[in-house]
C-alpha cells in the first residue's frame, strides 16, 4: 500500500500542486518570522557583549530597575573622584571613567537624524572600548572626533573634514579617525561621535562629573570577588554589575521592543496556515470524491478501510513532508524580505546574518506536517468509509448532515455569547479571540447549508450577464461544500484586513478626536523621531518661551513606572500653565492641587483600583524606589488620553523622581495680535539650532502619535495578502480540479452550442462568484468584529468607530479582480477539452 501511495500521489502531482503550494507559503510565513526574530535576537544579544567584552565590571548609580518598555532608564551622573576610589581596590587592574549621552550629528550644515540613537561617548582605548580604530587614530584633543564607519561612509565624511556635535552643548569637531563596532562599521541606525573624556563632560555639561567607571579585573582575581570588595568600598548608593549582565539586561530591553513583532508574525503565520489548512482539506475531498470508484475497487480486491485511510494520510504526509523542507529554505529568503519590508514602513530591525536554529526546523516541519495531514483526515476517514459496492455506481453528490448543522449553529451561538458577554457584562476584551474563533467554527460547519441561498443572492449581478452567468451560479450552488470551503478560505483573509482596516481607523479617529477637544494650544513642538521619553532639550522650551509671539508655552515630560511586575507610563505637566493651552474636565479635585507632589489618574484607573481622592498610590521609580503619592485628582477618559498616560504628576514632582531631562512636547498658545506666519517664523528661527525639534500644528501632532499605527497597519495589511494569496490559489484549485467531474457537463455545452469563449467565462464568473461571497463574509466578519472591540475598548476611554469604506471598497474591488485571475487557468483548460472526448468521459 506504501508503494501504491507514492505511485498515486506522484501520478495526481498535478492535481496536488497547487496544495503544496499553499502549504509551502504557510511554512514560508512561520519559518520567516521566527528566523528574523532568532536573528535579531542574536544580533542584539552579539551587540551589547561586544560592548562590554574586555570590561569585568561596570560602577554606576544604582536604581530599582534597569529598564522600562524597552528603554534603559536614565542615571545620575557620577563623582568625578571614584574612578580614583574604585582603582585603589585590591585586585583592580583598570578602572577606567567613561560618559556616555546623546549627541546630535551635523555633517554640512545638515543634521544626521537616523532612526536610532545619536550616541556622543568618551574614547577609551581596549578592551575597555567597545570600538576599534579602523583609520585614523584616536581622540586626542577637544577639539577632534572619531566617527563611525558606517555614518562617515554614509555622509561622505573623510579624515580631515569638520563636523558639528550638537548635544547639551554645541562644537564644530575635526575628524582624526574612523572606527568599527566588532565586525561591523558601527552600530545599527545609529550615529557614533567618540571624543576625549573632557570635550565628552563640556558637550554633555556634566562639569566634573562621569555616566560610569568600567572595571578590569587583575589577572588571577574572579569577577564576582572584585564586585563584593567594589561594593563595600564605595557603599550601597551605587551599582557593581557583572557586565556580562548589563549586557544582557540592556539585549533583553531592546527585544522588548520587538517583541510584539514577533507576535505580528506568528499570528499572520496562523492565519495563512488556517487559510491553507481549508485549501488543503478541500483539495483531499475532492481528490477523494474523484477517486470513489478506483477506493472502492481497492477496497473490492482486498484492501481494508484502514489501508485507505494511511494510503490516503500518506499522500498527505508526502505533501506535508515535501511541502515543509521548501518552506524551510524559502521561509530563510523571506525572512530578509520582511526585514526590509518592516524597514520600508518605517519599523527598521537589525541588519546582519541570518540564524536558523533546531527549533525552526522542527516547528517548520511540526506546522506543515501537522496542518497538512490534520487537514485530510476528514477526507480520508470518508475514503476509508467507501463501499466496495460504489465501484459499481456513481457516488452521491455529499449531503450536509444534521449533526454538522446543530455542531455550527452551537459553535456561531457559542460565539455570539462570547461576543455577548464582552460588550454587556464587561467580559475580557480577549475572549472576542474565542468568539471569532466560534464564528469562524459555526461558518465552517454551516457553510454548505447556507451557501446555496447565499451563492444566489451574491449571484444575482449575474443573472443579467446571460446564460453563462446562471450557469456559473448553478455550478456553485450545487457544490456547497467546496464552494462553501473555497470562499471560507478567501473570507479569514479579507475578514483579518477588514479588521485591521476599521481598528487602526477607529483609533486614530478617537485620538484625533480627543486631542482636538482637550489640547486648545495653536502649535506644539516635538522631536521629529517621535522618542518615547521625549527628545526635546530643555533649551527648547526656554527659547520658546521667551519670544514676544508666543502668549503662553506649557512643557510635558513622559516616564515609565513599575506597578508590581508591570510597567506603566506617566505625564509630567506645569500645572500653572497647562489650563491655558487645554481644556481638562475633572470628576473630582482639580489640576493645581498635583503641585503638592500628588498624582492625578484616569477615571477608569481609579475605578479599577478602587482608589478616590485622599487615598494614597504606591509607585516605584528607578531612582528612588516604592513611593506613596496621594491621589489628587481624577481626569476624564478621553482627556488622559489625550495627554497620553493615565497617570499625570507636576514637573517639579517628575525632577525629584526622574534623572531625565529631555521635554516631550512644547504646547504653545499664540500671542494677541500675532498671526499664524509669523508665530511659525519665530519659533522656526529659535528653533534653527535643534533640528529634531519640529514644530507642529494639531493635525501634524496627531499625525504623529498615530504613525506608528500606520506603519504596523501598512506592514500587517502587506503581510496578510499572503494569506490572501493563499486563498486564491484555492479557487484556482478547486476550480481546476473540478473541471475534471465536470468534464462529461462541459462536452455536453459545447454539443449543444456553448462557445469556447462563452465556456471560458461561465469558469471565470464562477471564480468572481466565489470571490465575491467571500468577499462579503469577510467584510462583514472583520467589520462585525473590529466594532465589537472598539465597543470594548471604549469602556477605558471613549471610542469612536470608524469605518474607513474607501479602503474597503478598494479591498472588495481588489478580490474580485483577483478572483477574475484566479478562474484563467481553469477556463483556458476547460476551453482547450476535445468535445468529442469529453462528451464520452464517465
Amino acid at each position: 500500500m506504501w508503494h501504491l501511495t507514492l505511485r498515486t500521489t506522484l501520478a495526481r502531482r498535478a492535481r496536488l500542486a497547487l496544495t503544496l503550494l499553499a502549504v509551502v507559503l504557510g511554512v514560508t510565513f512561520a519559518t520567516g518570522g521566527l528566523v528574523l526574530t532568532d536573528t535579531s535576537g542574536r544580533l542584539l544579544d552579539d551587540q551589547f557583549r561586544t560592548a562590554t567584552a574586555g570590561v569585568d565590571l561596570t560602577v554606576r548609580d544604582a536604581v530599582a530597575f534597569d529598564s522600562a518598555m524597552g528603554v534603559e532608564v536614565a542615571r545620575d551622573p557620577l563623582p568625578a573622584d571614584l574612578s580614583a576610589r574604585i582603582a585603589a581596590v585590591s585586585g583592580v587592574a583598570d578602572a577606567r571613567p567613561l560618559v556616555r549621552g546623546q549627541g546630535l550629528l551635523e555633517v554640512d550644515g545638515k543634521a544626521v537624524v537616523p532612526s536610532g540613537a545619536s550616541l556622543l561617548a568618551s574614547w577609551a582605548p581596549g578592551p575597555v572600548g567597545s570600538f576599534t580604530i579602523r583609520s585614523g587614530r584616536p581622540p586626542a584633543a577637544d577639539d577632534e572626533v572619531v566617527l563611525d564607519e558606517d555614518t562617515a561612509r554614509g555622509q561622505h565624511v573623510r579624515l580631515g573634514d569638520t563636523v558639528t556635535v550638537r548635544a547639551t552643548d554645541s562644537a564644530r569637531l575635526r575628524v582624526v579617525g574612523l572606527a568599527g563596532f566588532g565586525d561591523r562599521g558601527g552600530l545599527p541606525n545609529s550615529t557614533v561621535a567618540l571624543v576625549t573624556l573632557p570635550s565628552a563632560q563640556r558637550l554633555l555639561q556634566l562639569g566634573s562629573s562621569i555616566s560610569e567607571v568600567a572595571v578590569v579585573a587583575a589577572p588571577g582575581v574572579a569577577p564576582e570577588e572584585l564586585r563584593g570588595r567594589i561594593t563595600a568600598a564605595v557603599g550601597a548608593d551605587y551599582e557593581v554589575a557583572a557586565s556580562r549582565d548589563i549586557a544582557a539586561a540592556g539585549a533583553a530591553a531592546a527585544r522588548d521592543q520587538l517583541s510584539w513583532l514577533q507576535l505580528v508574525l506568528l499570528a499572520l503565520a496562523g492565519a495563512a496556515l488556517l487559510v491553507g489548512a481549508f485549501l488543503i482539506a478541500n483539495t483531499f475531498s475532492i481528490v477523494v470524491t474523484q477517486r470513489t470508484r478506483e477506493l472502492a475497487l481497492l477496497r473490492a480486491a482486498g484492501a481494508t478501510g484502514g489501508q485507505v485511510l494511511r494510503s490516503v494520510l500518506g499522500e498527505a504526509l508526502l505533501v506535508g513532508l515535501t511541502a515543509s523542507a521548501a518552506g524551510l529554505v524559502l521561509g530563510v529568503a523571506a525572512a530578509t524580505g520582511i526585514r526590509n519590508l518592516a524597514g520600508a514602513f518605517g519599523l527598521p530591525l537589525p541588519e546582519g546574518g541570518l540564524v536558523l536554529t533546531g527549533r525552526t526546523v522542527l516547528v517548520a516541519f511540526a506546522v506543515g506536517v501537522l496542518v497538512t495531514v490534520g487537514s485530510a483526515v476528514g477526507p480520508a476517514r470518508r475514503a476509508a468509509a467507501v463501499a466496495p459496492v460504489a465501484a459499481l455506481r456513481q457516488a452521491s453528490a455529499a449531503r450536509t448532515g444534521r449533526i454538522r448543522v446543530v455542531a455550527g449553529a452551537l459553535a456561531a451561538a457559542a460565539g455570539l455569547a462570547a461576543a455577548a458577554a464582552v460588550l454587556a457584562a464587561d467580559a475580557p476584551v480577549p475572549l472576542l479571540g474565542a468568539a471569532a474563533l466560534g464564528a469562524v467554527g459555526g461558518l465552517a460547519l454551516l457553510g454548505p447549508a447556507i451557501t446555496p441561498a447565499l451563492v444566489r443572492l451574491v449571484g444575482r449581478p449575474l443573472a443579467t450577464v446571460g446564460v453563462t452567468g446562471r450557469l456559473a451560479t448553478d455550478s456553485a450552488a450545487r457544490t456547497p461544500r467546496r464552494t462553501a470551503a473555497t470562499a471560507l478560505a478567501l473570507a479569514l483573509g479579507l475578514a483579518l484586513i477588514s479588521f485591521m482596516a476599521v481598528l487602526g481607523t477607529s483609533v486614530k479617529s478617537s485620538v484625533r478626536q480627543s486631542y482636538a477637544e482637550v489640547i486648545t494650544a495653536d502649535h506644539l513642538v516635538e522631536s521629529a523621531r517621535n522618542e518615547m521619553l521625549g527628545g526635546l532639550s530643555p533649551a527648547v522650551y526656554d527659547r520658546v518661551s521667551r519670544l514676544p509671539e508666543v502668549a503662553v508655552a506649557s512643557r510635558l515630560h513622559y516616564g515609565h513606572w513599575r506597578d508590581g511586575a508591570a510597567t506603566q507610563a506617566l505625564t509630567a505637566v506645569d500645572p500653572a500653565t497647562l489650563p491655558r493651552v487645554t481644556s481638562l474636565h475633572f470628576t473630582a479635585g482639580n489640576l493645581q492641587a498635583v503641585a503638592g507632589g500628588g498624582v492625578v489618574l484616569a477615571e477608569h484607573v481609579a475605578r479599577d483600583r478602587g482608589l478616590g481622592v485622599g487615598d494614597e498610590l504606591a509607585m516605584t521609580f528607578s531612582r528612588t524606589g516604592t513611593c506613596k503619592l496621594p491621589v489628587v485628582g481624577l481626569l476624564r477618559d478621553g482627556d488622559a488620553r489625550a495627554l497620553s498616560t493615565d497617570y499625570i504628576i507636576s514637573l517639579d514632582t517628575f525632577a525629584r523622581l526622574y534623572s531625565e531631562e529631555m521635554d516631550a512636547s512644547v504646547l504653545i498658545r499664540t500671542a494677541d495680535g500675532t498671526d499664524r506666519a509669523a508665530l511659525e517664523r519665530a519659533v522656526n528661527t529659535a528653533l534653527a539650532d535643534t533640528p529634531t525639534a519640529q514644530l507642529r500644528d494639531q493635525a501634524a501632532a496627531v499625525a504623529g502619535r498615530t504613525m506608528m499605527i500606520d506603519q504596523v497597519l501598512g506592514l500587517v495589511t502587506v503581510l496578510l495578502m499572503l494569506a490572501v494569496l493563499i486563498a486564491l490559489l484555492g479557487i484556482t484549485n478547486t476550480l481546476a480540479l473540478s473541471i475534471t467531474e465536470r468534464t462529461a457537463e462541459i462536452g455536453l455545452l459545447r454539443a449543444v452550442g456553448m462557445t469556447r469563449r462563452q465556456l471560458g467565462w461561465m469558469i471565470r464568473a464562477e471564480a468572481v462568484l466565489v470571490a465575491a461571497l467571500a468577499s462579503v463574509l469577510g467584510i462583514v466578519l472583520g467589520v462585525g468584529f473590529a466594532a465589537a472591540t472598539v465597543r470594548a475598548l471604549g469602556r477605558d476611554a471613549p471610542t469612536v468607530l470608524s469605518v474607513p469604506a474607501g479602503r474597503l471598497l478598494v479591498v472588495l474591488a481588489v478580490a474580485l479582480v483577483a478572483g477574475l485571475l484566479a478562474g484563467l487557468l481553469p477556463a483556458r483548460r476547460a476551453a482547450r477539452l476535445d468535445v468529442l472526448a469529453a462528451i464520452g468521459t464517465p
